[in-house]
């Protein structure tokens, strides 16, 4: 059952999204975090999918997303941080009201870097992790890319959209696929999903450079091979991502995440999917993905 959802953050932002609400007792509650150029009802299929399975589903429109942001892309002062900041107080939130209930945390393209910084600080909080879409990245381009971005927001300001650092962004990602219909296609095989992206005003929109600069901070925090502070032993985490997802790097940097995390501590598994592109929750074997989530995520509170 899907019912509205709605939070007062730490500095009075309005968090609102969905609560998928399983018809038996849940086993466990799954918090989303959405991908950059997207929002939340994009969702709803997985969402009333792992309901079937009596899993609890929480997801919400995060800063500068969704129908209530100031300016698409937006993220605001320190917008990232206090993205994560929200992330703790949701989660906070659930166990309080659930006290006995295992929390897992997903994140999906943007929204799985976010969980990889939040896992920094705050990885005592959830009872297992789960990222897909997701990548790794060399300081060097970190560092190039925050630069320019950096560079825009001082010259022309914190809104203004950079055509040089949205190419660099997004530019070849569609380099690997065959006779493209559209400039996304990278995104999905099914060509529905496609255009129902682009034809959806809160999906694909250009964001502003200022989001770029604190993107790139935030990913040089999520590299910088620091740490975690509150890690919790042994934390199980499920990898899945298209081996033909260009964030990925084509399955390479999903394969430096797992080695990364399983060098942290945490008890990690993976799936790559073959021919599968950046969003396998859209994809056209996305039954097989959501079945093997769901079974990931029964088998952790077992």
């Amino acid at each position: 059952m899907m019912n509205p959802f709605s939070l007062k953050a730490f500095d009075g932002f309005d968090i609102k999204g969905y609560y998928w609400q399983s018809d038996n007792d849940s086993i466990a509650i799954l918090v989303l975090s959405h991908g950059m150029a997207e929002n939340i009802e994009r969702y709803i299929a997985f969402a009333e999918f792992l309901n079937t399975h009596n899993i609890d589903v929480i997801g919400f429109h995060q800063r500068g997303h969704g129908p209530n942001a100031e300016m698409l892309g937006y993220l605001g002062d320190n917008g990232w941080d206090a993205m994560k900041e929200d992330l703790r107080y949701v989660i906070n939130s659930l166990k309080i009201e659930h006290e006995n209930k295992p929390v897992i945390l997903m994140g999906h393209s943007m929204g799985s870097f976010l969980v990889r910084d939040f896992l920094k600080t705050y990885s005592s909080l959830i009872d297992g992790v789960i990222l897909s879409g997701t990548g790794f990245y060399s300081r060097l381009t970190l560092k190039l890319g925050k630069w320019l971005a950096e560079k825009d927001v001082k010259k022309h300001g914190d809104k203004h959209i950079s055509e040089l650092v949205h190419k660099m962004a997004f530019e070849s990602n569609n380099k690997k696929v065959k006779l493209p219909r559209t400039d996304m296609d990278w995104l999905t095989r099914d060509s529905k999903i496609v255009e129902d992206y682009i034809n959806n005003p809160l999906c694909g929109q250009k964001h502003p450079s200022s989001f770029y600069a604190l993107f790139f901070n935030g990913l040089e925090g999520v590299f910088s091979q620091a740490a975690e502070v509150n890690f919790k032993s042994d934390l199980p985490m499920f990898i899945f991502s298209g081996d033909s997802d260009p964030i990925g790097n084509y399955g390479k940097g999903v394969q430096q995440t797992v080695k990364y995390y399983k060098e942290h501590g945490y008890r990690v598994s993976l799936k790559l999917y073959k021919d599968g592109r950046h969003e396998m929750l859209n994809e056209i074997n996305h039954d097989e993905v959501f079945e093997d989530i769901s079974n990931w995520i029964i088998s952790q509170v077992k």
